[in-house]
């Protein structure tokens, strides 16, 4: 594989840095702890926008004592066996929430999504997916979740902050405190993060 060159070498150093700037310390830690999952998502996304030629297409190395080629599916499991903890999480597509919301159209779903009603975030194939653990039991978004969604630059941004444990809230995670209805503790939370507050 030929090396990149310098000057595109750097040119991809100042957006990474640019990129982590817009991160907060936590998730900044998380990252430079898993330097490993950093590798595979670069890999990932370079493969997503790469257009096909053929050459490796849907599959990437995974660097180790040997490195191995490995299907895009298999990649992102690894990553997300890296990079979060606990068991995978359910993603539904449009179709699927509009169903277990009852919604009649994936429309009135992306409806939703513009109004920062939900979560949900372009997948890596095509479409958006949107986690099923933002939903109550009867399958409503969670109370305060909309107060929530519309403070962050992408649903994906958001479902991190969401699934994370935080000092501020005394290391519970934004959603379960959603869950137990403290929407207006969680709302105060995310705008003190969003604001550069991360105690």
């Amino acid at each position: 594989m030929a090396r990149v060159g310098g000057e595109k070498m750097r040119e991809l150093e100042g957006v990474l840095h640019e990129a982590a700037g817009r991160l907060s310390p936590a998730h900044v830690a998380a990252l430079v702890a898993h330097p490993d999952a950093v590798r595979s998502a670069l890999a990932v996304a370079a493969d997503v926008l790469t257009p096909d030629d053929g050459v490796g297409a849907g599959s990437e190395t995974v660097e180790g004592a040997e490195p191995v080629r490995v299907s895009a599916e298999e990649a992102a499991g690894r990553l997300t066996e890296r990079a979060r903890a606990g068991p995978p999480e359910t993603l539904l597509t449009s179709d699927e929430l509009a169903v277990r919301v009852g919604l009649r159209t994936r429309q009135s779903v992306h409806d939703w999504l513009k109004k920062g009603r939900i979560v949900g975030w372009r997948g890596a194939r095509r479409g958006h997916v949107f986690p099923a653990g933002q939903l109550d039991e009867r399958g409503r978004p969670f109370d305060g979740l909309d107060r929530v969604a519309g403070l962050f630059d992408d649903g994906y941004a958001a479902w991190v902050w969401l699934t994370t444990e935080l000092p501020a809230l005394d290391g519970a995670t934004p959603l379960a405190l959603l869950a137990g209805g403290e929407a207006d503790r969680v709302a105060k939370a995310a705008e003190g993060d969003r604001q550069g507050d991360f105690a």
